[in-house]
């Protein structure tokens, strides 16, 4: 009998955006996977493109915008076969896309994973096929957002909180780590408020307390603790654990009481002072990393001025800045006072200049010590042989440890050297 061969249909599928929609990006991707597709980095093999879109801001939209009308004229040039598209911009634009781009063949609402299975005769589960490399990955422990600040469409779009309950992410995480996951990094728009929706009190220290028993797991990272509902239990907890690491991911957005307040951040300067100051005390070799938005309306050059000392002051070690983005049906976007866009980005270039050196002179300070390494990929450049990450950077957002010699292996966790530093990377040896 003559040997049949056949070649799997492949697919590729293009995530934008934050860890959340990539959560979102491996369920579409596992349901591919059991309808018989094969996944593929390279766009010129897949029968099949999804595109996963961010909407968050305006440069979200854009590279959203730009990534569909690419992928369209891929089409158009009979390199694919089907064009998908999913994700945040289709709860804001659905009517616009398929009016406007007659290449895309299934516009799929968010999450909408039933319809999504039953374009490929598959079916839906929450299985996930990781897209992070195999020693990390994300473990989403809600969605939506009841925080409402007044600059921000997320609970429009991914509507209010929503928890998933205790027992179900210790089963996703227990399988996770069984599959070889070392790092599980925590996520989702407000972690500190975990559980309040479904338990009816915040529920955060009790599902690490749970996650920390699982064997084998080596690092616990949490993301996108917002400072309203950051505790003095969160950062006890997380001072005497030996698996979560004193990274403290803090979203500040601005330090000016006025400017909070039309924010509608729920918190003020001196309870930001406040807890900067309980988690150094604590935890002195706690890493902070913040998020800040310039140019908001009403923020005038005192305000920015405030904002900048409070910088120089605190010294972040970590700190990304955004120039305020006017998103439509939102409460900022009517205020008076709407600050120009040039004016805005100005300053988010000045607080970034700032920082730098900051984050220079911080990385200066680890030459000579030995820090732990997460090994993330054999480096691309001749004179490294890997590169990894220290308990103070996360995947994509943060800066990365070059390791000039030794052997190691992907996904293993090794002590390093520190030789030198750079703005915002390191270089090391493994001892």
């Amino acid at each position: 009998m003559a040997d049949i061969f056949f070649e799997m249909k492949k697919y590729a599928i293009i995530s934008l955006g934050c860890s959340k929609n990539l959560v979102d990006s491996e369920q579409f991707s596992a349901i591919l996977d059991a309808a018989d597709y094969q996944r593929t980095e390279e766009l010129n093999e897949a029968s099949v493109i999804i595109i996963n879109t961010c909407a968050f801001i305006l440069p979200a939209k854009k590279e959203s915008i730009e990534t569909i009308l690419e992928m369209a004229d891929w089409k158009i040039n009979g390199k694919c076969e089907k064009l998908i598209v999913t994700g945040c911009m289709i709860k804001r634009y659905k009517n616009e896309l398929a009016q406007t781009i007659p290449e895309i063949d299934e516009i799929i609402e968010l999450k909408d994973f039933e319809k999504f299975a039953q374009i490929f005769h598959s079916q839906s589960s929450n299985t996930r096929n990781l897209l992070t490399p195999p020693h990390y990955a994300y473990l989403r422990i809600s969605d939506g957002c009841n925080n409402n600040c007044s600059y921000c469409i997320i609970p429009q779009i991914r509507g209010k909180l929503k928890s998933v309950p205790i027992s179900e992410l210790i089963k996703e995480a227990k399988k996770l780590i069984e599959n070889g996951v070392k790092e599980l990094i925590i996520t989702a728009q407000d972690s500190a408020a975990y559980g309040i929706d479904i338990y009816h009190e915040f529920k955060l220290v009790e599902l690490l307390q749970a996650l920390e028993k699982i064997p084998n797991l080596q690092w616990i990272r949490l993301l996108y603790l917002h400072p309203a509902h950051l505790s003095q239990q969160i950062i006890g907890h997380i001072a005497k654990s030996e698996k979560i690491l004193p990274y403290f991911e803090i979203p500040i957005q601005h330090i000016n009481d006025r400017i909070l307040k039309r924010m509608n951040r729920k918190i003020d300067k001196k309870r930001i002072e406040d807890i900067i100051y309980e988690i150094r005390r604590k935890i002195p070799r706690a890493i902070i990393r913040t998020s800040l938005i310039t140019g908001f309306p009403g923020e005038n050059e005192a305000d920015f001025e405030e904002l900048k000392n409070f910088i120089k002051k605190t010294k972040f070690e970590r700190l990304g800045v955004f120039s305020y983005s006017r998103e439509e049906n939102t409460k900022a976007a009517e205020m008076p006072d709407q600050v120009p866009e040039n004016i805005a980005e100005i300053r988010k270039q000045e607080l970034m200049e700032i920082q730098a050196d900051i984050s220079e002179n911080f990385l200066a300070g680890l030459i000579g010590q030995k820090i732990d390494v997460i090994i993330d990929e054999i480096a691309e450049e001749r004179e490294f042989a890997y590169v990894g990450r220290s308990y103070f950077d996360a995947p994509e957002i943060d800066g990365v440890v070059y390791i000039e010699s030794g052997n190691a292996e992907i996904g293993k966790i090794v002590t390093v050297q520190i030789i030198d530093s750079w703005e915002y990377d390191l270089v090391g040896r493994i001892i």
